[in-house]
C-alpha cells in the first residue's frame, strides 16, 4: 500500500525500542523489543531503521486513502498534493456552541481591506469556536494603503466539517483534512458513560497545557494546523486493570504503556471514512499509573497528575522524532553544565537533539549555540534560557550532549518554563509540520488565465485562503514589483487596461528565533525520518494569474 507521496508502506510492525523518564531511583532507560507478525502485544509499530535507539519511536503511521494502515513518513518534503478547500462568500461567522461534540462554528475573518480607493478593510472580525475548545476568533481586515489594491484577511470560506467517523469526536476543525496535520486519540479503559465525562475531562487537561502554557508551544502558534479527532471507543470496563478493554491496555514493562495495536488499527479502518488520512495516532488510557510510550502508536495515561506533559513529551518521541535528553544520573539539572564546546567525544546518532559533538554539535544546533531562547506567549516570559552543550542526554552522563539544561524532553513535571521544548525541538516541531502541509488551502478564482477575475461579491478581487492568515504572509508581485506583506487579497480594478502577470507567494512568518535553518537540508548525521528539515520548503508557495483588464 501507499503513504502520502507514493512511498510504499512499512511492514505493519518491527523490532522497536522506547523509553520513558521519571524513575524515581535514577534509572532512565527501559526497553521493549516488539515481535514483527502474528502477536497479540504490540507497543510500537515503527517505521524504516526501526531497531535505532532508544525513545525514538517510529515516526507517525497513517491511515492511508482507501483505509490501509501505511507504514511512517519518510522524512522527505512529501506534502499532500492537490489541497483545495470550497471556495465561496464566508461572512463574518457566529460562535458556534461550546462544550462536548459541539459542531464546529463557521466563521470568517475580517473584511476585505481593498477597493479602488483603498479604503481600510476593518471588516468585523468572525469567530471559529470549535466543539469544546471554544476556537479563537478571527483577525479584523487590516486597512490598505489608498489605491494600492491590496487587503487584509478577507472573509475566508466557511471551515468545513471534520468527519471523525460515527464515534469521533471533532475537538479541533481548522480546516481541510487534505491540508492538515490530523491527530487521531483513541480512548481506551473508557465505558459509554465515561468516554462522555472522563475522556472529555484527559482530553481538556492535555489540550489546555498544549495551547495556554509556554511548554505546549509551538503548538499553540500553530493551532490551525492540526486537526483533532477523539474517538470516543467504548470498553466494557471502566479503567486499565478492571477488566477486559477496547484495545486491550496495559503495562507493557517498566513505565511504558501497550495496546494491541491492531485492534487499534482495525477500529480505525472501521471508524473513519475512507478518504480521511490519519497522520499521527495515539492512545489515551484510562489509568493513574505513570506509564507512557513515545512511538509511532504514542500513549498516554489520561488520569496521571502529569498526563499532559506526558501526552507533549511523547509526541516528541512518536511524531516528531526527538531523542530523550535526560541522563543515567537523573533529570534536569542532575544531568551535566553547559560545556560551552568541551568535553569528550561520542557516537553521533541520528536525533536532531542530542550530539557526540560538542565542539560542532555535528551541525545540529551550532546555529542556535549561544542563543537565549525567547517564549512565545504573551508576555514573553523566556522558556529554556541559554542554548548550549549540557553534558549528559540519551541516557548517558559524558560523551551525548543536550541543547538546554532542561526541556521537555528531560523533565517534563511540573508546569515551569523550562519544560518547555527548547530551540532546536521545536524547529524540528515545525519542519515535521511542514512535511505533509502547503500554506495555501485555495485561491478564488484558482490560478491560471483569467479575462476578468470575480468574486461572489461582484469585486475583481484576487484572494489566497491560507491555513492562518496570523502565521502565513503574503507578498504581491504584479507586473514584476513586490510588495511584501500585503494581505490575502488584491482588487484588480486598481490596475490599468491590458494584460498583467500577477504572483502571491505565501510563506511561514516565523522569524529566526523560531527556525534559523533555513536550507532544507538536514546535517549529514540526521537522516531517514529523523530528517526533517527538508521539509521548511513546503513552508513557501507560489500561484499566478495571468489577468486582462479591459
Amino acid at each position: 500500500m501507499l503513504t502520502r507521496g507514493g512511498r510504499l508502506a512499512a511492514p505493519p510492525c518491527v523490532p522497536q525500542l522506547v523509553s520513558e523518564p521519571g524513575s524515581p531511583n535514577g534509572k532512565m532507560r527501559a526497553c521493549v523489543r516488539v515481535t514483527i507478525l502474528f502477536t497479540a502485544w504490540i507497543v510500537s509499530c515503527g517505521g524504516e531503521d526501526a531497531t535505532d535507539a532508544e525513545g525514538s519511536g517510529g515516526s507517525a503511521g497513517s491511515i492511508a486513502r482507501g483505509g490501509g494502515v501505511a507504514g511512517p513518513d519518510a522524512g522527505g518534503s512529501a506534502a499532500r498534493s492537490g489541497a483545495s478547500a470550497a471556495a465561496g462568500n464566508a461572512t463574518a461567522g457566529a460562535p458556534g456552541s461550546a462544550g462536548r461534540g459541539g459542531a464546529a462554528g463557521s466563521g470568517g475573518t475580517g473584511g476585505a481591506g481593498s477597493s479602488a480607493a483603498g479604503s481600510a478593510g476593518l471588516g468585523t472580525a468572525g469567530s471559529q469556536a470549535g466543539a469544546a475548545s471554544g476556537g479563537s476568533s478571527g483577525g479584523a481586515g487590516t486597512g490598505s494603503t489608498a489605491g494600492s489594491g491590496f487587503g487584509g484577511a478577507a472573509g475566508t470560506p466557511a471551515v468545513p466539517p471534520l468527519d471523525c467517523g460515527a464515534e469521533g469526536w471533532a475537538v479541533e476543525n481548522h480546516g481541510p483534512a487534505a491540508n492538515r496535520i490530523n491527530y487521531v486519540i483513541v480512548g481506551d479503559g473508557y465505558t459509554a458513560a465515561s468516554v462522555e465525562t472522563t475522556l472529555v475531562q484527559h482530553i481538556e487537561t492535555m489540550l489546555a497545557r498544549r495551547f495556554t502554557h509556554e511548554s505546549g508551544q509551538p503548538y499553540g502558534r500553530y493551532r490551525k494546523f492540526v486537526n483533532i479527532c477523539v474517538m470516543k471507543a467504548v470498553s466494557e470496563n471502566d479503567g486499565i486493570g478492571n477488566g477486559p478493554t477496547a484495545f486491550d491496555g496495559g503495562n507493557g514493562g517498566d513505565r511504558l504503556a501497550r495496546v494491541n495495536e491492531s485492534k487499534v488499527n482495525a477500529y480505525l479502518r472501521e471508524q473513519l471514512p475512507a478518504s480521511f488520512e490519519v497522520d499521527w495516532k495515539a492512545v489515551v488510557l484510562n489509568q493513574a499509573l505513570w506509564e507512557n510510550t513515545g512511538s509511532a502508536l504514542m500513549l498516554w495515561s489520561g488520569a496521571h497528575a502529569e498526563s499532559a506533559g506526558a501526552a507533549l513529551h511523547e509526541g516528541g518521541h512518536g511524531f516528531h522524532q526527538l531523542a530523550d535528553e535526560y541522563c543515567a544520573a537523573g533529570t534536569g539539572d542532575r544531568c551535566g553544565r553547559n560545556t560551552e564546546g568541551s568535553g569528550a567525544i561520542g557516537d553521533e546518532e541520528a536525533e536532531i537533539n542530542s550530539t557526540g559533538n560538542p565542539m560542532t554539535t555535528g551541525k545540529k544546533w551550532d546555529l542556535w549555540l549561544g542563543t537565549t531562547q525567547k517564549g512565545l506567549n504573551t508576555p514573553d516570559m523566556g522558556a529554556t534560557g541559554v542554548q548550549g552543550t549540557f553534558e549528559g542526554s540519551r541516557y548517558v552522563d559524558s560523551g551525548q550532549y543536550r541543547p538546554s539544561l532542561n526541556s521537555m524532553m528531560n523533565s517534563l513535571f511540573g508546569e515551569e518554563l523550562d519544560t518547555s521544548f527548547n530551540s532546536v525541538s521545536r524547529e524540528q516541531i515545525i519542519f515535521t509540520i511542514w512535511r505533509a502541509l502547503k500554506p495555501i488551502d485555495s485561491t478564488e478564482p484558482p490560478a491560471g488565465t483569467v479575462a476578468s477575475p470575480v468574486d461572489v461579491n461582484g469585486a475583481g478581487v484576487l484572494k489566497l485562503n491560507v491555513i492562518d492568515p496570523a502565521v502565513i504572509n503574503v507578498d504581491w508581485t504584479i507586473d514584476g514589483v513586490t510588495t511584501m506583506n500585503a494581505g490575502t487579497t488584491f482588487d484588480t480594478s486598481t490596475l490599468s487596461a491590458g494584460s498583467h502577470t500577477i504572483v502571491a507567494k505565501a510563506y511561514d512568518n516565523a522569524t529566526t528565533d523560531l527556525v534559523k535553518l533555513r536550507t532544507s537540508m538536514c546535517p549529514s548525521a540526521v537522516t531517514g525520518r529523523y530528517c526533517a528539515a527538508t521539509a521548511w520548503q513546503n513552508s513557501q508557495q507560489e500561484v499566478a494569474w495571468s489577468v486582462t483588464t479591459p
